[in-house]
C-alpha cells in the first residue's frame, strides 16, 4: 500500500514528472475487488471469496485511518494536494500496483544482502505474462553513479511484431485473478485449498470403501507424527492443497498414509520426507496406498459438490453475452473444477496401476 499511496500522491501533484506515465494507466481494473456483488458470488470458491472480502475490508478500514490522519492538516501539508482519497481511490492504487509492479531488489542491508521492494517500471510493465517467457528483467548497478539499471533482456530470438513476454511468477489462479485480473487456462501451478478436518477425512475414507478409519481418534504414535506434520496440536496449520506440482500436498499424503496404517513399526522405518512423497510408491504397502489415494479422490468429489454449478453449465453460460467480470468469474471456477477433475483422473490411474500389481 505504501507504493500505492506514492502513486496517488504523484497523481495529485501538479506538474509531476510521472504524470505522462500515470495518465496512461488504466482507469479501471478487472480485479475482483471491483466486481459487482453478484460476480463475486459467481466465483464460487470460498478461499478466494475470503481474500476478496479481506481486501475490501482493509480498504474501508484504511480509508477511515487516512481520513483521520488528514483531517487537521494545513492545505500546504496535505500529501494529496487537498484531494479526497476514499476507498475507491485506494482500491485503484492498490490494483495499479499489484498488477503492474515488480518485486526487485532494492538497497543493501548492513549484512550485504538486498531487500526486495515493489517497483513500478514504465514501459516494462507493458510486457505480458507467460510461463514460457522470451525475455527476463535484469538489474545492474552502474559503476559510475551507483544508480540501479533495470533492463528487459531477450532470452531467445524474438521476431518482429512478437510480444515481449515475462514470467510474472509461478502463481495460483487465485493470485493471478486477485492481483492481475486475469485467469490462465490449465495453469500448471494452480491448486485448491482444503482443510485437514478429521470428521471430513473419516467421511471421505468411508465413502472410498475404507473400513473404520480413525482420523477423529488417531493413536498416540499417529498423533505424534501428525504434530510433526503440523496437522495436530496447538498452532497447527490445517490448510492443505491439491494440484500444482505435488498433486497431493506432502503433509496431507503423509497424514493419510500414517493414519490409514496400523503398523507402527513399518511407519517408523520411513522418514517424513519419504512418507510425504507421491513419487515413493506405496511405502507402507499397496493396501494402505490404495486407501490413501481413494480417500483423496473422495475428497475431490466432496470439493466438487461444494460448487453449485457443473462445468458444462459454466461452459454454456460462457457462450452467452455476459459481462467481462462474469466471464472472468466463469473462467476462474471452470479452472478450479477442471483442476479437481484432473487430480481425480491422475490419482485414479495410480490406483489402477497399484491394483494391477
Amino acid at each position: 500500500m505504501k507504493l500505492g499511496l506514492k502513486l496517488l500522491q504523484e497523481r495529485a501533484r501538479k506538474g509531476s514528472f510521472w504524470w505522462p506515465y500515470i495518465s496512461n494507466l488504466p482507469e479501471t481494473y478487472t480485479v475482483p475487488i471491483f466486481f459487482p456483488g453478484e460476480d463475486i458470488k459467481n466465483l464460487q470458491y470460498a478461499p478466494l471469496l475470503y481474500q476478496v472480502n479481506k481486501r475490501c475490508r482493509f480498504l474501508l478500514e484504511f480509508e477511515k485511518i487516512l481520513k483521520h490522519e488528514l483531517e487537521n492538516l494545513k492545505p500546504d501539508d496535505h500529501p494529496f494536494s487537498g484531494q479526497d482519497v476514499d476507498s475507491s481511490a485506494l482500491g485503484w492504487a492498490m490494483s495499479a500496483v499489484s498488477s503492474r509492479a515488480f518485486r526487485l531488489y532494492g538497497g543493501k542491508r548492513p549484512d550485504g544482502t538486498r531487500s526486495n521492494v515493489p517497483m513500478m517500471l514504465p514501459l516494462i510493465d507493458m510486457c505480458n505474462h507467460s510461463f514460457d517467457p522470451n525475455a527476463d528483467i535484469v538489474q545492474e548497478e552502474a559503476n559510475s553513479d551507483r544508480n540501479m539499471l533495470v533492463k528487459v533482456v531477450a532470452g531467445r530470438e524474438i521476431k518482429q511484431n512478437d510480444p515481449l513476454l515475462l514470467n510474472y511468477g509461478c502463481l495460483s489462479s487465485d493470485l493471478f485473478l486477485l492481483d492481475y485480473g486475469f485467469v490462465i487456462p490449465s495453469n500448471p501451478y494452480d491448486c485448491i485449498e482444503l482443510k485437514y478436518d478429521a470428521a471430513l477425512l473419516d467421511a471421505a475414507s468411508m465413502a472410498a470403501g475404507v473400513s473404520s478409519p480413525n482420523f477423529s481418534s488417531p493413536s498416540p504414535w499417529q498423533q505424534q507424527i501428525l504434530s510433526h506434520l503440523n496437522l495436530g496440536g496447538p498452532n497447527s496449520d490445517l490448510k492443505v492443497t491439491l494440484g500444482g506440482g505435488e498433486l497431493v500436498e506432502g503433509r496431507l499424503l503423509a497424514a493419510l498414509r500414517v493414519v490409514l496404517s496400523n503398523d507402527e513399526e513399518a511407519v517408523k522405518q520411513h522418514d517424513l520426507e519419504m512418507l510425504k512423497s507421491l513419487a515413493v510408491e506405496a511405502p507402507l504397502g499397496i493396501s494402505t496406498e490404495v486407501s490413501a489415494l481413494r480417500t483423496v479422490v473422495a475428497l475431490c468429489v466432496i470439493a466438487l459438490g461444494h460448487f453449485p454449478t457443473k462445468i458444462m453449465e459454466d461452459e454454456s453460460l460462457m457462450k452467452q453475452n455476459v459481462s467481462p467480470t462474469t466471464e472472468l468469474a466463469l473462467q476462474f471456477r471452470i479452472q478450479k473444477k477442471s483442476l479437481i477433475v484432473d487430480v481425480m483422473r491422475d490419482l485414479s490411474k495410480k490406483v489402477k496401476l497399484l491394483l494391477a500389481k
